[in-house]
């Protein structure tokens, strides 16, 4: 059997690039990674394979560049430098097929009158508009998040959310399934299909053609005293956004339920009639148990694309009630996979409080992750990380994660420390401790980068941080590697 399954020549200036779709029964991201840990000398076997491969089946043909796809997931690509000459070109008869180009460049994109610069271009595949979604979610001030346990990503903004699993052409919007053009995946970059996503969060997408710039705008106001009710809208979200109550928006509609519907039209009382406040969400009506070490008795299992107001609505409970139990502010969301609290309040203990200390220490206090430490240590928090053993401290930021902390060093000075304390990176972890908001926190961590990137300092990947009780994301984790973390953490708290 051919390595390839398929091929396809896209047309370029002097000559064609060829991409070679590679046959595989893995998924496709699960065999990108395989493929990224092949050494450099089967590479280069691989590429003059691919040589010989391209000699006996284009000889008259000139190649500039190839391209090995798995799926949509693009795993290398090099330029050849004495590409032949073209001689001439075949006939239909010959089966090759020629096509325009498949990834057109030649498009920009406007995000309220300012021109983008992404990391990666922009480009239009089957008529569609691809940009990166991790740069659209900066360029309009939206939530990117990403699961690889899930192979999923998301971004939420303006009260809404789309999440979708890489490569796949459904995606949640608020929590209803909907179509969309597939994602594609390059150089472990996810570009989103534009217009899918801006229309989605309530962006108006307009193109100019005379200057092919595709301009995004923000949402036109609505009328001061309507509202029409968009899936995934609930009362609560509603009265969020309008700063009204929602007994007052009952009132002004006459209806005694909390059910509405999408296309349904809604009077939005003025905010100077409206005696009650709005609802504060995060801030519990009803303390919480100082400590709690049991769930309640209804949990549930978060799934991908789950909003808060979808496992509300799943429960037949309130957004608040769902943020509350949990822990939550607003604007966190859950990762895929995580286990929350539906009837009470999840486990939660208080072993440290903040600012009891005054500066980092080599020595801290043993947190159990699942209990206290992944409330007090969040996605998006900077904090301090000192070696216990030599002393030596930098910046890192928290970026996800759900069983365990997944960090990345603040700057290129901060890696250059930390690439200091392994030598050379590898997965051993070292004895650390977390110094965030006055509190010195006993933790292990290794030094491998690997997976999702997010932060440019000098390194690619993200690293693993373990706390009391931490464990792997994905059940196939040695359970030696658990425990030398582990191991690190009673080090790091002095036992």
């Amino acid at each position: 059997m051919d390595l390839f399954r398929s091929y396809q020549l896209v047309e370029t200036e002097g000559g064609y690039d060829l991409i070679l779709f590679i046959d595989t029964n893995m998924d496709d991201v699960e065999f990108a990674d395989e493929f990224g840990k092949i050494d450099p000398d089967n590479k280069k076997r691989l590429n003059d394979n691919i040589i010989d491969y391209i000699k006996e089946k284009f000889p008259n043909i000139k190649i500039n560049m190839v391209k090995i796809m798995a799926g949509t997931v693009l795993l290398s690509s090099f330029v050849l430098t004495a590409p032949a000459k073209v001689q001439a070109a075949q006939s239909p008869a010959s089966g090759l097929t020629y096509t325009q180009s498949a990834y057109n460049y030649n498009i920009k994109v406007s995000v309220n009158g300012n021109l983008q610069s992404f990391s990666a271009r922009p480009f239009i595949y089957n008529n569609t508009t691809y940009v990166p979604l991790y740069d659209l979610g900066k360029a309009i001030g939206g939530s990117v998040w990403w699961n690889n346990t899930s192979n999923t990503v998301g971004i939420n903004k303006n009260n809404n959310m789309i999440a979708f699993m890489r490569g796949s052409n459904l995606a949640r919007v608020n929590g209803i399934q909907v179509k969309m053009p597939a994602s594609i995946v390059i150089d472990n970059i996810t570009f989103a299909p534009l217009r899918f996503i801006a229309e989605n969060l309530g962006y108006k997408v307009d193109l100019d053609t005379t200057t092919q710039t595709i301009n995004i705008t923000n949402p036109a106001t609505k009328k001061p005293n309507t509202y029409t009710v968009v899936p995934g809208d609930s009362l609560w979200l509603i009265s969020k956004k309008f700063g009204v109550s929602i007994a007052s928006i009952k009132s002004a509609n006459n209806i005694s339920t909390d059910i509405i519907y999408p296309g349904q039209s809604l009077i939005i009382p003025n905010q100077a009639t409206d005696a009650t406040p709005a609802p504060a969400p995060g801030q519990p009506q009803t303390p919480a148990p100082a400590d709690n070490t049991k769930w309640p008795d209804i949990t549930y299992i978060v799934q991908p694309g789950d909003t808060a107001t979808s496992i509300a609505r799943k429960f037949g409970m309130s957004t608040q009630d769902v943020l509350k139990y949990n822990y939550m502010d607003s604007d966190e969301w859950f990762n895929a996979g995580d286990k929350i609290a539906i009837s009470g309040y999840a486990p939660r203990v208080t072993t440290v409080r903040q600012g009891e200390s005054t500066a980092p220490a080599r020595r801290g206090t043993a947190v159990d992750w699942n209990l206290e430490g992944q409330y007090l240590v969040k996605r998006g928090d900077v904090f301090t990380i000192v070696d216990v053993d030599t002393g030596k401290s930098f910046k890192a930021k928290m970026i996800g994660g759900y069983n365990h902390a997944d960090i990345e060093p603040l700057t290129t000075t901060d890696t250059n420390i930390m690439k200091s304390l392994f030598g050379q990176w590898k997965w051993s972890p070292r004895a650390v401790v977390i110094y965030h908001n006055g509190m010195n926190i006993a933790a292990s961590l290794s030094g491998m980068p690997h997976g999702v990137d997010t932060v440019e300092n000098g390194v690619n990947g993200h690293f693993d941080l373990y706390m009391k009780n931490s464990t792997s994301h994905s059940a196939s984790t040695s359970k030696v590697y658990i425990q030398e973390h582990q191991n690190m953490v009673m080090k790091a708290a002095g036992k």
